[in-house]
């Protein structure tokens, strides 16, 4: 882990708001938590420019224009979108002189923060655009209004309001561009055909043949879509009813290797330990022991 560093002008307004949070053990081990939360006016002059704090932040620009500069890429806020990043890596922003800034913004930790910050980042910019009607700005004034007068309920509900928060920001993430808003046309009755017959033989090549598509065309909007690529889809199909084999069935780990449409039972059950990290036998006995 590096130095932190930081310099920074604290140039905003007498109106604006910094709280401060110091989390308890308790917070700690259990929840998500906020380091800082505020609102700033903002003045002439005001920056920040850091690394290698343990943070992540997240700052909603309300009115005026803010520049963001994170991972060699430069970025212009204006009214209505955010960005999200990670403290530990450098980066500045700072307002315009002339439209100055004005910001909601939090910064947090715990839980599974991580997590969140590398789901979102992983094919996503820093900074996105929200729609009038996101509920991202009162979720923010809510975490402002839970600090500024604390009590004992405060740290669980701040935990609560930050999963809302990042899930919210997950979805935007994901969200298609608005010209790409509903499915290709194309995609649902692949998914179908998927869902029915997961236990054949469902190679790409043999659905864009049945479904007369552009193999590469057809894996590239599948993973936009649905999240996974054909053969991850596929395989998390199996995986499912294979556990549904083994909480209601007496079948054998072989049989049910076959019944999902993995002939090689070794291969099944290194599937399945990979993706439950526990083998097909663990999870029976795991589930049957916990559900009598």
């Amino acid at each position: 882990m590096g130095t932190f560093k930081e310099n920074f002008a604290s140039h905003w307004t007498d109106q604006s708001v910094r709280l401060v949070s110091t989390p308890s053990k308790a917070a700690r081990s259990a929840f998500f938590y906020v380091q800082e939360v505020g609102h700033f006016q903002t003045l002439p002059g005001y920056f920040t420019e850091r690394e290698h704090l343990n943070s992540y932040l997240i700052v909603y620009t309300i009115a005026g224009k803010g520049y963001l500069n994170y991972r060699n890429r430069s970025h212009t806020l204006v009214p209505g979108q955010l960005f999200f990043i990670d403290c530990m890596e450098r980066h500045y922003y700072a307002t315009d002189q002339q439209n100055l800034w004005e910001i909601y913004w939090v910064h947090f930790n715990g839980g599974t923060s991580r997590g969140y910050y590398e789901q979102f980042a992983k094919d996503s910019e820093p900074v996105h655009s929200l729609g009038i009607q996101s509920p991202v700005p009162d979720m923010l004034m809510q975490l402002i209004q839970l600090h500024n007068q604390k009590d004992f309920r405060t740290e669980a509900l701040s935990s609560n309001v930050l999963v809302n928060l990042l899930t919210e920001i997950l979805l935007i993430a994901y969200r298609p561009q608005p010209d790409f808003d509903s499915l290709p046309v194309f995609l649902p009755p692949v998914v179908s055909y998927m869902d029915k017959h997961y236990n054949e033989d469902i190679r790409l090549d043999r659905l864009a043949d049945m479904f007369a598509i552009n193999k590469h065309h057809l894996a590239k909007e599948f993973k936009k879509y649905i999240g996974f690529t054909p053969k991850e889809y596929v395989i998390n199909l199996r995986i499912n009813k294979a556990k549904e084999w083994l909480r209601h069935t007496s079948a054998s780990v072989e049989e049910i290797a076959g019944n999902v449409g993995i002939d090689n039972v070794s291969h099944f059950i290194n599937l399945f330990k990979s993706r439950v990290e526990m083998t097909p036998l663990a999870f029976r006995k795991k589930w049957h022991t916990s559900h009598p």
